[in-house]
């Protein structure tokens, strides 16, 4: 089977009776009754029939969201035992996310007879592994402590001390004798180690690299990444820097878990947003899908937090609470307090808005989020952005410096087109309705309207229809769930 096909049908098949919810909501005696409508849930009197039917879909698309899918999928932690994979002294670790790259951790320390040190990128995030009152730390019971908080819960002998590459750097400035109290040191997200020192020069995070790559006659290193580019770029700088590590790269094998896209759509600028922003509105108010956004600068956010108003919807818009020349409201704190505990976007928001500074360290479990508009070329970013989404994602939308092609296009298809066989006259009409532009500014043909619903999974069967007798040629839009 192939997964990521059947999940795309799925998402059609729910997307399209959450139109006919729509339909049905707005209908009126006398109206006419799409083609597609009834070819899905049948020839039906409306007028005694709109609430049972409502609900009857509603609990349709319940059961497409439960279908799963990817059970027959390993988890790291699985295809490592069941491999019987051997590590040595170094180990770069390269797992998609949603692999299950925490259990591997977690699995990691328990077996260790000795001390671990587990290094984490900020603050925020060795906060939510190891939080600083005791009643938290009771509660998650992983027996880890900080410099902050040396209490140890949780069942089990082992220990495992959690600080930031900055706090390691430091303790390490002078000599290595702190990483020979551990068996064990994990480094996770170990990317940002390499970025973080190169943006800031820091002479700390040098420290932290020089004495992580080294080799240790009793130390056992993991490094977790579901992205090599700093990596690289490290070695670059510095070409010696992992003769001591083992590479084990399992982001493109098929038989791991991992989080994917179903659709994706590049963009040059922000305000190529505005027709996915408008297509959607009505649909993401009457079910409460939500919007996750990235920008790198505040000034960024601001303006996609100016194009979501604009069109409807009510944005959250969250940078760092460090930062003094904009600092943020109690308004915008209060909500980030409660997304950061809870992992939803707290109503009554419905686009969640961040920048790098709230890019790791914390888990957007929110299930009702559907899109994710990613204002950034750089692919670690993206994926590290989008690894706070800890589910599959319906729509991705990106910004790139490629060419943008009609292919790039978004069709939001009315459902009075679908299944319907469109005529001279009735393509006029769609293509009209839908008023897509091209490079030139003209409203696209029927043509280039084709090859944009084709990109997008419609396919499109060619036959003639008889009107008044005469023969025309027409064609008709079908998606993957007819």
């Amino acid at each position: 089977m192939n997964i990521k096909k059947e999940k795309i049908k799925i998402a059609k098949e729910i997307y399209l009776y959450e139109k006919i919810i729509l339909f049905l909501e707005n209908w009126k005696p006398g109206d006419e009754i799409p083609n597609y409508v009834t070819k899905t849930i049948g020839d039906f009197q409306l007028a005694d029939n709109v609430d049972n039917l409502i609900i009857m879909i509603k609990s349709t698309i319940k059961t497409l969201q439960e279908r799963t899918l990817d059970d027959y999928k390993l988890y790291l932690n699985q295809i490592i035992e069941k491999e019987n994979i051997k590590f040595g002294s170094n180990n770069l670790i390269l797992a998609p996310v949603g692999s299950g790259k925490t259990t591997f951790l977690s699995n990691l320390a328990k077996k260790q007879k000795g001390n671990s040190l587990l290094l984490v990128s900020n603050t925020t995030l060795k906060d939510s592994i190891s939080p600083s009152d005791d009643r938290t730390k009771k509660i998650i019971g992983n027996r880890t402590y900080t410099t902050q908080n040396k209490n140890k819960f949780g069942e089990g002998n082992h220990e495992t001390y959690v600080m930031s590459y900055a706090e390691f750097g430091k303790k390490v400035e002078t000599n290595n004798q702190f990483i020979e109290k551990f068996s064990l040191v994990i480094c996770d997200e170990i990317h940002s180690l390499s970025s973080y020192q190169q943006i800031d020069n820091s002479v700390l995070l040098a420290h932290a690299i020089k004495t992580l790559f080294a080799k240790y006659d009793k130390i056992q290193i993991f490094y977790l990444t579901a992205t090599d580019e700093h990596i690289n770029s490290l070695q670059k700088r510095q070409p010696e820097i992992l003769n001591n590590v083992e590479k084990y790269d399992f982001r493109n094998r098929d038989d791991i878990k991992k989080y994917i896209h179903l659709a994706s759509y590049k963009i040059k600028n922000l305000e190529q947003i505005r027709p996915h922003l408008k297509s959607r509105l009505e649909g993401f108010t009457y079910f409460g899908h939500k919007i996750y956004g990235f920008s790198r600068t505040i000034r960024e956010l601001k303006k996609m937090e100016e194009i979501a108003l604009s069109e409807g919807y009510k944005p959250l818009v969250l940078w760092s609470v460090n930062n003094e020349e904009y600092p943020m409201t109690k308004e915008q704190l209060e909500a980030r307090s409660e997304l950061l505990r809870t992992g939803y976007i707290p109503e009554p928001y419905n686009f969640l808005i961040i920048n790098s500074a709230m890019q790791e360290g914390w888990n957007l479990k929110d299930k009702m989020v559907k899109l994710a508009i990613m204002n950034t070329t750089n692919e670690t970013e993206r994926i590290q952005a989008l690894g706070r989404l800890r589910k599959d994602l319906e729509v991705l939308i990106y910004r790139t410096n490629d060419k943008i092609t009609q292919d790039d296009l978004y069709v939001d298809l009315p459902i009075e087109f679908y299944n319907t066989p469109l005529t001279t006259k009735l393509k006029e009409k769609l293509c009209s309705k839908l008023d897509l532009r091209n490079n030139r500014g003209e409203v696209m043909k029927w043509t280039s309207i084709k090859r944009v619903l084709i990109n997008q999974g419609y396919s499109i069967s060619e036959g003639f229809v008889y009107l008044n007798g005469k023969k025309q040629r027409a064609s008709t839009i079908y998606t993957e769930t007819n």
